[in-house]
């Protein structure tokens, strides 16, 4: 199971492609949630400077970097709660960019400097890592397509100019590209039930948003994708996959589905 994101979206450039500010935007999201991304990070990536100093990053399994871990990854504490508006874009772009490059620290990570990641060897090793790490950034890239389809939802077609177009597939291949990725590890045999019953409930919850949000030959493929789990699959976690498919199968096309019309 490996999964690399190939897209990465500085913020600042995300926030011109849409016409909105950073700095004067007012973000709907808490200071306080804002606060709490910034230092859960910081935190993060303190303890793994220290542990990369042993050849490792910080594991699941060591109750104490699980405190750590987990108030990072906490939605309600640094994502506040839906529904989530245009003025939440500049406050959402950071912490979308804090759950990526988690999510890759362990994905891509090498022991020493300079050797090449065994990306297959990290998602085996570090699966219990990367299924959370997965599931968190799903659920906050969530948050942002729900922001930006209310954005475009009200935007006068005459503002729908060529960077904000270019901008907005960038931002949709990038997220298509982690969806496809986190239903390909769940094909995984070494994946562990919890770890497996944590991505579905990630993807089953942002199914609707992910999905309106898809090119329809995408959503397809992705559906393709799906049918080729449902096989190993039972009770609740069968459920979430079946949720997931059915989200994917509509045919309403609009907003960030629809660029390819506009």
């Amino acid at each position: 199971m490996v999964i690399v994101l190939k897209t990465v979206f500085p913020a600042v450039l995300i926030s011109l492609w849409l016409g909105l500010s950073p700095s004067s935007s007012q973000a709907e999201i808490s200071q306080a949630n804002q606060a709490e991304s910034a230092a859960a990070f910081q935190a993060v990536d303190a303890l793994a400077r220290q542990t990369r100093a042993a050849a490792d990053l910080p594991r699941w399994s060591n109750p104490d970097h699980a405190k750590v871990l987990g108030r990072f990854w906490d939605v309600k504490a640094t994502l506040g709660a839906p529904p989530y508006r245009p003025a939440d874009v500049p406050a959402l772009l950071p912490v979308i960019d804090r759950a990526g490059s988690l999510f890759k620290t362990y994905v891509l990570f090498a022991p020493q400097a300079g050797m090449v990641p065994d990306t297959a060897a990290n998602t085996a090793k570090y699966q219990d890592e990367i299924a959370r790490a997965g599931a968190y950034l799903l659920r906050v890239q969530a948050a942002g397509l729900e922001a930006i389809s209310d954005f475009l939802a009200t935007l006068p077609a005459a503002q729908m100019n060529a960077a904000r177009r270019d901008g907005l597939r960038k931002i949709r291949l990038g997220i298509n590209e982690m969806v496809t990725g986190i239903v390909l590890m769940l094909r995984s045999p070494g994946l562990r039930s919890e770890n497996q019953a944590i991505l579905l409930d990630a993807l089953a919850e942002g199914a609707a948003t992910l999905a309106a949000s898809t090119a329809p030959a995408d959503r397809t493929a992705l559906v393709a994708q799906v049918n080729t789990v449902l096989a190993s699959l039972s009770g609740p976690e069968r459920a979430k996959a079946l949720a997931f498919k059915a989200a994917f199968e509509r045919k309403e096309c609009t907003g960030l589905c629809a660029m390819e019309a506009q």
